[in-house]
């Protein structure tokens, strides 16, 4: 028989509201933004057809329906939980990784033989995308590669260790160089044109320090070429369209396949920090111990070496 089911993550959003009666409460327990839990709130409604929140002063107050609705519901969801931690992965049938899709793409991929030879060969691995203000979904990930800024506090219930900060140095390609007479280590940058630079636009801390690079320089940065995605701006670099400030985790493989090289531009060291989140009921599991290790060891180590390499 079919069930038909509202969508489970209105569900949560309901639940934790009704039980904090605040939606900033919800929003702060589930580690989502307030309009994500409004909107939940909203597609549940609609899917009921019928009203859950009152408005009371500055808080909420439930109607009969989600009276109604709220235990019923708690149950279910702490059914949910006891099974899933019975059954689940726990027991050693999978590990589910979560990543942001930069540091994935461009580090982790690179390393799964690395990963393979540390796991037992029955042990199926997942590998799953998250965002930078994704609430971390334990029935859906058991350790996970974030960035966050340094003083923010990690996610209730779960383990954070921090890693290393965001480090930022300017990189080119050869080609790129070659074609323009420009010395990685002596470049002028009143020789640069607007659309030598490749932004990342999605970070203004990195614009500000940008803005320091060429603080001197006679174009806008409104004139460069501006990009979405950490990913496309250094794939654009590596195929010779101009300069890119990306972080030395990032871009060590670039750097070590001889795709990229660091300039003479000062690093500059982000507030922004990798840092490695694990859930509890997990944390003592060999397997997710193993898989914790290689991702530090991904993270952490020779970060400082391409500020070494630098000029030599």
């Amino acid at each position: 028989m079919r069930r038909k089911l509202p969508p489970l993550r209105a569900l949560v959003a309901f639940e934790a509201t009704a039980r904090h009666q605040s939606v900033k409460g919800a929003a702060e327990e589930l580690h989502v933004t307030q309009s994500a839990i409004s909107h939940q709130l909203r597609q549940l409604e609609e899917n009921l057809g019928v009203v859950l929140f009152t408005r009371k002063g500055r808080g909420l107050s439930t109607t009969k329906s989600a009276e109604l609705l709220l235990p019923r519901l708690t149950e279910a969801l702490d059914g949910i939980a006891d099974i899933t931690s019975e059954v689940g992965p726990d027991k050693g049938k999978a590990i589910r990784i979560g990543a942001l899709a930069t540091p994935a793409l461009t580090v982790l991929l690179y390393e799964l033989d690395n990963l393979r030879d540390r796991l037992p060969s029955d042990i199926p691995v997942q590998f799953r995308k998250i965002e930078f203000d994704d609430g971390l979904d334990p029935l859906e990930i058991d350790l996970a590669l974030q960035i966050a800024p340094k003083d923010l506090p990690g996610p209730e219930d779960w383990v954070t260790e921090l890693l290393t900060p965001e480090v930022y140095t300017a990189f080119a390609a050869p080609e790129w160089l070659a074609k323009r007479g420009f010395d990685a280590c002596h470049i002028n940058v009143s020789e640069l044109g607007p659309r030598d630079i490749l932004l990342i636009d999605s970070d203004s801390e990195q614009f500000a320090q940008i803005e320091q690079w060429f603080k001197d320089a006679s174009f806008s940065l409104a004139d460069c070429w501006t990009f979405s995605h950490h990913i496309w701006a250094l794939e654009a670099a590596r195929a010779g369209q101009g300069i890119v400030a990306s972080t030395d985790v990032v871009a060590r493989n670039y750097v070590e396949r001889g795709e990229l090289v660091p300039l003479n531009f000062p690093d500059f060291i982000s507030h922004w920090w990798y840092r490695l989140l694990i859930r509890p009921a997990r944390q003592k599991d060999p397997v997710v111990i193993e898989a914790a290790k290689w991702i530090r060891e991904l993270i952490n180590p020779k970060t400082a070496s391409l500020a070494r390499k630098k000029f030599m």
